[in-house]
């Protein structure tokens, strides 16, 4: 009866060879290889939750420029920015800085809020959006990201809860691209907050982005993540 190996080290080198071999067929090429080894520990611990959430942009991103979200949404969009390239992980998507009520209209989005939450807007550009942030669920909404020692803060130097017009723009081009669901039938709480310390949340509900308020009134959940971003 063989033993189970209990650390990397003990692996037989077969193992290990044909390890390395699948991770540069996945892409890990040894440029990034090394970028992983020279990382520092808060850029690891993102790593290994990634692999651990089963991220779909492990080990690459996925950029979308002005004229892909306008041919996928129907909106007219030009801008000369240079496209960022996508870190691990993350989506980078370009924002017209539409308002929700202008989402809707496309038919993609729905708005389960009231009808002057339409008016939200954010600053239009390139975003790095998180959607969702690994390991962010079964925490409240003060853990994930509205205390000063929350795991945004702490983890993700830089970035913001995400603006729902963001978010929505995201999950709709992710879709209407891929045919998938980013969240795989969870849910992403956003930055706008709404009565009764609840916030924004994102979903995809059969074939099309819904607007929702957090019913868990900012209680922890294992359905419930953090959306976040930052703008390029």
């Amino acid at each position: 009866m063989k033993t189970a190996a209990t650390s990397l080290t003990s692996l037989p080198q077969k193992k290990i060879t044909t390890g390395l071999k699948r991770l540069q067929e996945a892409g890990i090429t040894p440029e990034r290889w090394l970028a992983m080894l020279d990382a520092d520990p808060a850029s690891m611990q993102r790593l290994v939750r990634y692999i651990r959430t089963g991220c779909p942009f492990l080990g690459t991103g996925v950029s979308y420029d002005a004229a892909t979200v306008g041919r996928t949404l129907g909106f007219s969009c030009e801008c000369s920015e240079p496209v960022p390239k996508a870190n691990d992980g993350e989506i980078v998507v370009y924002y017209g800085g539409w308002s929700l009520g202008d989402l809707v209209g496309t038919g993609k989005v729905v708005n389960h809020l009231s009808s002057e939450r339409e008016t939200w807007k954010a600053e239009p550009g390139y975003y790095r959006v998180l959607l969702p942030v690994p390991d962010s669920n079964r925490k409240t909404w003060s853990q994930q990201a509205g205390d000063e020692d929350s795991m945004l803060v702490r983890q993700y130097d830089g970035w913001q809860p995400i603006p729902t017009p963001v978010g929505a723009t995201a999950l709709a081009v992710y879709l209407g691209i891929s045919g998938e669901d980013l969240l795989k039938g969870n849910f992403a709480r956003c930055d706008e907050a709404l009565p009764d310390d609840r916030h924004a949340a994102l979903c995809v509900d059969e074939g099309r982005v819904g607007v929702d308020s957090d019913y868990w009134g900012g209680c922890s959940s294992g359905r419930v993540y953090l959306g976040a971003a930052r703008k390029s």
